[in-house]
């Protein structure tokens, strides 16, 4: 146990739940006192999980970690000195919760887990976050409006994102993060967003754009943009365009903590968390009847009631520099790390 301390992440391979885990490791790790190590972990099928959840309501039994780790993989990780157990979503929820019980036996070891605990008992973990304001005086929970993320607690300032990207401090900063429909949101037509990307030119003329489409976002979509840029004279040679789909690449964190001012599209809510958690006032571009999930809306109205973000309906329009003066950013690393500490 003279090895440095350990944070042990676990993952399921989904990128939403691994910028969480990755989220609450920084919150954990700001001084740099701690390893991290990442576990893939084995996911069984969902009948056995489901077995294994109901059988946990009598007993609980480290053995059943075979179904999540290999032997080899358990046996390094006893001869480590773990810390944290750390992971994010419903299918880590049993191997995290087996392996504290595991590692118990022989050291002190704390869990953390960003999840719906699905019927599991709350117990079984020292935190539990949560964006539920429901959930906000259970025991053990730790609730805030906005999921963990990549960066949370990250250490890079307005200064070193710009030097990164070419930028001077006195440039005017504009980021544009633009995704994709999903099936239970649309974010507009090629040519709304061109009409969108005018208008910011014209209220910011001297304005840096940095824009960035994502990985599922549609080539057509991205083409057809790019030739209403071309054709309206959008975008100027001082631009950062990135066109993901077509095999473009671009730091995002850099993109974000180098604006004065942040627009999105609305499908991704990972996306507005992180965007929220660099402290940057957030403009969320969408036309309200395309916004099909019920609680997707009432997350997004609740952050503009708090005047996390504000709402630029391509519908209703608006006075963008009016929204973003109204915004109120905070420092919510600092938030709920303060929290966090005061559970731990």
């Amino acid at each position: 146990m003279s090895q440095p301390p350990i944070i042990l992440a676990l993952t399921d391979g989904k990128a939403g739940h691994e910028t969480q885990t990755q989220g609450i490791v920084q919150l954990l790790n700001q001084q740099q006192a701690y390893r991290v190590e990442w576990i893939q972990l084995t996911l069984p099928s969902k009948w056995v999980y489901y077995l294994l959840k109901w059988k946990l309501k009598f007993s609980c039994s480290t053995a059943w970690l075979s179904h999540f780790i290999s032997r080899q993989q358990l046996e390094k990780i006893k001869q480590q000195n773990v810390a944290y157990i750390v992971s994010a979503g419903g299918n880590t929820l049993l191997a995290n919760l087996l392996l504290k019980q595991e590692l118990l036996k022989s050291a002190l070891v704390k869990n953390i887990v960003a999840s719906s605990l699905r019927g599991i008992a709350a117990h079984y973990f020292d935190v539990v976050f949560t964006i539920h304001a429901s959930q906000e005086n259970l025991e053990r929970y730790l609730y805030y409006p906005i999921a963990p993320n990549k960066m949370s607690a990250l250490a890079l300032t307005k200064a070193q994102a710009r030097s990164h990207l070419g930028l001077d401090d006195a440039d005017q900063v504009i980021t544009v993060l633009i995704g994709a429909d999903t099936k239970t949101v649309g974010i507009g037509s090629a040519t709304s967003w061109g009409v969108m990307l005018s208008k910011i030119r014209e209220d910011y003329p001297h304005a840096k754009i940095l824009c960035s489409t994502s990985r599922r976002t549609p080539v057509v979509f991205e083409q057809e943009l790019a030739q209403y840029a071309q054709q309206k004279g959008i975008f100027t040679a001082d631009d950062q365009i990135t066109w993901v789909a077509q095999g473009q690449q671009c730091d995002i964190k850099n993109y974000i903590c180098a604006a004065d001012w942040v627009l999105c599209s609305p499908d991704s809510t990972s996306m507005v968390a992180e965007v929220l958690m660099s402290n940057r006032p957030l403009l969320v571009f969408l036309n309200k009847s395309r916004i099909y999930d019920v609680d997707i809306f009432k997350q997004l109205k609740f952050l503009a009631e708090e005047k996390l973000i504000a709402f630029y309906d391509s519908l209703e329009q608006g006075n963008i520099h009016e929204m973003i003066q109204k915004l109120e950013p905070k420092q919510h690393s600092q938030i709920i790390d303060r929290e966090l500490q005061k559970i731990i």
